[in-house]
């Protein structure tokens, strides 16, 4: 297994009345519960692990981690510039990216592992976590995917990439619903 784990943690939280990423849930800042449930994976899961970021907070907590951290300070710009700088950083490497968004607190280690696992034995070139076969976050794409991801402008994500190739995604249905949720309100979390 050849895989980049690329968490994208540079938001503007515009529909959150402040910093989401940093915001406290049960004492721990939303953005470290993703972080301390991938330091429960195999050390050899992930080739290597990036950050996209553009808070100071985040880049000081993470700065011995292992993480490379890379700084997005336009992320006006959208989620496409934070996969793009993250890219930019694996131009020659030959990897897989599996990208996680730092907004999805109830997301377990364990399925990020099946994601993984299931994405190499299905033999296709992306996969997603999903509800009822609704895709969401985390999601894989296979190296040879790296040019379609660098044409993504704005706030387009990759779901863009996964709903014009059904056939070659595989699903991995979530075992709750919590798993996916992302928080993008103050209310969200109390919902």
């Amino acid at each position: 297994m050849n895989m980049t784990l690329i968490l994208l943690a540079a938001g503007d939280s515009v529909r959150f009345n402040g910093n989401k990423l940093l915001y406290e849930i049960n004492g721990k800042p939303m953005y470290r519960y993703i972080i301390e449930e991938i330091d429960q994976l195999p050390k050899d899961l992930f080739f290597r692990k990036l950050i996209v970021t553009q808070y100071d907070e985040i880049m000081e907590c993470m700065k011995d981690s292992g993480y490379k951290i890379i700084v997005n300070r336009d992320s006006r710009l959208g989620i496409s510039h934070s996969i793009h700088l993250a890219l930019k950083e694996l131009e020659y490497e030959n990897t897989d990216f599996l990208f996680a968004v730092c907004d999805q607190p109830y997301l377990k280690s364990f399925t990020i592992e099946a994601l993984v696992k299931g994405f190499y034995e299905s033999k296709k070139g992306l996969a997603c976590l999903c509800l009822k076969g609704e895709p969401g976050n985390p999601a894989i794409f296979a190296g040879s995917y790296r040019k379609e991801l660098m044409e993504l402008t704005g706030d387009k994500g990759g779901k863009k990439i996964i709903r014009a190739h059904p056939s070659d995604v595989f699903l991995l249905e979530a075992e709750s619903a919590d798993e996916l949720k992302d928080i993008d309100k103050l209310s969200d979390e109390f919902e």
